[in-house]
């Protein structure tokens, strides 16, 4: 079982250069995830090491991150809610571990879900793709799967997490000089027969002191124990005063702790056998840097120890151990709701550990819940009113539209006399796009608000948007004032237009404190007289008195109907405040493929685990039942 632990080694070159240039499939929208969510990384065995990387680099990038094993994760699932992130690291995406992992927190429905394989269509990525809030960084590591211990892999998974954090220069050479291959031998030829290494180590040491554990255990080559640089000193030191004889130090060095390693290893015993593994090279470079070396310490002590840490051999034990089933062992928390039921309201009330809530108040949301969807279930609607980028529109698509999937929906349910509303922060090009989708014969019937319903008009009128206009004198007033405030206008890019003023933050490492920045600067300083709301891409900064719901009285008015006999459903993806659909998510006819607000009697996301934004909206589509130019939806 495995291959020759030299031989991997010999591939960890080529490995580095395809890791550090290999294209990654929206990667841009990947970094945008990271710089907002608070992170859970999950593997196991190998893949750990790397999990620790991924945690620090986000800690490093200032947001609360956390590297845990599958099991941790069965523990710690309270801790996951909607605002969070996870990601999973499995290189052949197939382990029991991993996909139990990925079972239990889907139906937590993070914020998002990222998983990264090493072999593309593993296990893994197939479900992953299931989901709208899951993407799967999936590639075919040219290398191939690794020996018994993970060597190639986990030097792929520094490269590829460090680049997700543009984080990875290029290391000149991978392969250590020889003047450390002598260090080594010598350094092992020193090293009792029954050793007990202490490695020791700093900041970016860290994922490697975890990675040597690991494979000094799993090969069975020794002795293994960690500590940093200061908690060794805080008693971790009397090993040594025991156990003299058997011990020996590796130490782990990056620059920023030179100086506290060189005093540290000074004040210890002379006699004590002492490999220091350095780099030259900082933040995760160093990273990757001291686990290539530290691979070439395993292989040595390998030979030492006559055991080859690729291929060591594994038990019949091990191997049942390693596919041991253990998921019915960590059962979900169990209340008297059906999981349609309990999702809706997790995702209302922003709290996944439904069983913590007394049974009093998950009475009255399981009532809400109820007395909503019998309104929505048995109402007549006449039209739809749809926000766009999100909703009908994904961020992918941004600039091309709609998908067809979504546009044979609307086209059908125009052609049963249906009327349709798009509402949207954006200008001519949502008319552009749409013309393009929509069939001619009904443009007439598409009714649209652009800038968030200042301007509204017929998918045909090709006079809307006027963008020709001066601009309102107060967002002339707000831009300038963004514009000339130091800590805001270097992080922003503006676009004033003559209903609306668009800032696109520039900086999304720091788009939640920007944009919190600007919603209580401009709350003091423009008081009453304006909102700034929050779309998927920007802030939308308009008059009091404009708003998505106007082109709901647009379509009364579209249709004579002065009385306001007619109802239309309205659906969009940003409805807790300050999100630009709160306005028109508050209507008591409306759903979220996404956000939700905490009103009890309207603004609810029905749609199926997992789902989120468009895959959401074709699964709204999919339940409308069409009715003599009026419908009905079951959901």
């Amino acid at each position: 079982m495995g291959k020759p632990f030299s031989q991997e080694l010999k591939k960890l070159e080529s490995t580095y250069t395809w890791a550090i240039s290999t294209p990654i499939d929206n990667i841009d929208n990947i970094k945008n995830y990271l710089s907002q969510k608070p992170l859970f990384v999950v593997g196991s065995g190998g893949s750990l090491s790397a999990c620790v990387l991924f945690s620090m680099l986000q800690q490093f990038n200032g947001s609360i991150a956390t590297a845990i094993t599958p099991l941790d994760l069965q523990y710690l699932k309270n801790a996951i809610t909607h605002n969070s992130f996870v990601a999973f690291i499995s290189a052949s995406g197939k382990n029991t571990d991993i996909l139990i992992a990925f079972d239990s927190i889907i139906k937590r429905e993070p914020q998002h879900i990222l998983s990264i394989c090493l072999k593309k269509n593993s296990r893994l990525s197939k479900i992953s793709g299931k989901y709208t809030i899951a993407n799967t960084i999936d590639l075919d590591n040219p290398a191939g799967k690794d020996g018994f211990l993970a060597t190639n892999s986990l030097l792929a998974y520094y490269t590829i997490i460090s680049r997700l954090y543009s984080n990875a220069d290029h290391i000149k050479s991978i392969v250590p000089s020889s003047n450390y291959l002598q260090e080594l031998s010598s350094f092992t030829n020193t090293l009792n027969e029954n050793f007990t290494l202490v490695v020791l180590y700093g900041g970016w040491g860290k994922p490697v002191a975890v990675d040597l554990e690991s494979k000094f255990s799993e090969a069975g080559l020794g002795n293994v124990l960690l500590t940093d640089y200061r908690n060794f000193g805080h008693g971790r030191h009397n090993w040594f005063d025991k156990k003299p004889k058997q011990s020996a130090i590796v130490a782990l060095i990056s620059p920023d702790e030179i100086e506290l390693a060189e005093k540290t290893l000074e004040l210890l015993p002379s006699s004590i056998p002492v490999l220091k593994i350095s780099s030259l090279y900082k933040n995760s470079n160093a990273s990757i840097d001291l686990l290539v070396k530290s691979f070439y310490l395993v292989e040595e002590l390998g030979r030492l120890k006559k055991i080859d840490p690729g291929r060591p051999g594994v038990p019949e034990y091990g191997s049942k151990l390693y596919h041991l089933k253990y998921s019915r062992l960590y059962p979900s928390s169990k209340i008297n709701l059906p999981e349609k039921v309990s999702l809706a309201i997790s995702r209302k009330i922003g709290n996944i550990d439904l069983p913590s809530i007394q049974r009093k108040e998950l009475m009255l949301w399981e009532n809400a819940y109820q007395r909503f969807t019998k309104k929505i279930n048995n109402t007549l609607f006449k039209g739809l009113i749809l926000d766009y980028d999100g909703t009908i529109c994904s961020d992918m698509d941004r600039f091309t539209g709609p998908t067809r999937v979504v546009t044979e929906h609307l086209t059908a349910f125009l052609k049963a006399g249906l009327l349709i509303g798009v509402t949207t922060g954006r200008g001519k090009s949502v008319r552009n796009d749409l013309q393009l989708k929509i069939p001619k014969k009904y443009w007439n019937q598409f009714i649209v608000g652009y800038y968030n319903g200042s301007q509204i008009g017929t998918l045909a009128d090709n006079d809307l948007p006027i963008v020709t206009n001066e601009p309102l004198e107060l967002l002339t007033q707000i831009n300038k004032y963004l514009l000339s405030e130091p800590t805001i206008n270097s992080f922003i890019k503006s676009e004033i237009r003559p209903g609306q003023l668009t800032v696109v933050i520039i900086d999304k490492k720091n788009a939640g404190i920007i944009k919190n920045n600007i919603l209580d600067s401009l709350t003091n300083c423009f008081p009453f007289q304006i909102q700034v709301l929050e779309s998927s891409h920007s802030v939308d900064i308009i008059p009091i008195t404009t708003s998505k719901v106007s082109i709901i009285q647009a379509c009364h008015s579209f249709l004579d109907d002065a009385d306001n006999n007619y109802n239309f459903l309205c659906i969009g993806d940003n409805g807790k405040w300050p999100g630009n659909d709160y306005q028109l998510l508050a209507n008591e006819y409306s759903l979220s493929v996404d956000k939700v607000s905490l009103d009890p009697n309207t603004c609810w996301n029905l749609s199926s685990v997992g789902n989120r934004c468009v895959q959401t909206i074709v699964e709204y589509f999919e339940a409308i039942n069409l009715e003599n130019a009026f419908f009905r939806i079951k959901l």
